[in-house]
């Protein structure tokens, strides 16, 4: 017979039922800290250092942003292997997506967004990648504004996905990779 374990979400407050006596993420919200109360409902003291890591973030994430602004100067052929150069409209999609996952992750988390290295992709694509201590994850937006992101993700039990994700709008799946 299968053990069922019921649990309690810190972050949704709700319950849900899992197989495992230690989820990886809560059944209904899908996140990851669902057994960690949110920043800003630990007490009151601890908001204003919850404000101050979401502004150390942002001023983390915008300087990312700016530093990698350089790559927007890349003509075509700029590695000799007749590699396109990277159009604005490519870039500003993937700084939209960046923004769009740092709003969402801290409005319904309390969390601020780790800061990604963002650099050149094939194919004129933007790349951002994130390497944590408990994961690695590659997103790649596509030069098409018409195709959805691709990524690729392995966390340090050597789980690993693959897939696609919007660009325009927020997914609570995929998300459980940048909350860890």
């Amino acid at each position: 017979m299968l053990t069922r374990y019921r649990h309690r979400c810190l972050r949704c407050n709700r319950d849900f039922v899992s197989s495992s006596e230690k989820p990886r993420f809560c059944g209904k919200c899908k996140s990851s800290l669902w057994d960690r109360p949110r920043a800003h409902l630990r007490s009151p003291g601890s908001a204003g250092s919850a404000s101050r890591a979401k502004d150390v973030s942002y001023q983390e994430l915008k300087a990312e942003i700016e530093k990698t602004k350089r790559i927007l100067e890349l003509q075509d052929d700029w590695d000799g292997e007749g590699s396109p150069g990277y159009a604005v409209e490519t870039f500003n999609r993937a700084i939209a997506f960046l923004n769009t996952y740092a709003q969402r992750l801290w409005e319904s988390d309390g969390i601020p967004l780790p800061v990604p290295r963002i650099g050149p992709g094939p194919e004129a694509s933007i790349d951002l990648y994130w390497k944590r201590p408990r994961w690695e994850l590659l997103v790649n937006i596509s030069a098409d504004p018409s195709e959805a992101a691709s990524y690729s993700a392995e966390d340090d039990g050597g789980h690993r996905s693959r897939g696609f994700v919007p660009t325009e709008k927020f997914d609570s799946r995929f998300a459980t990779w940048l909350k860890n």
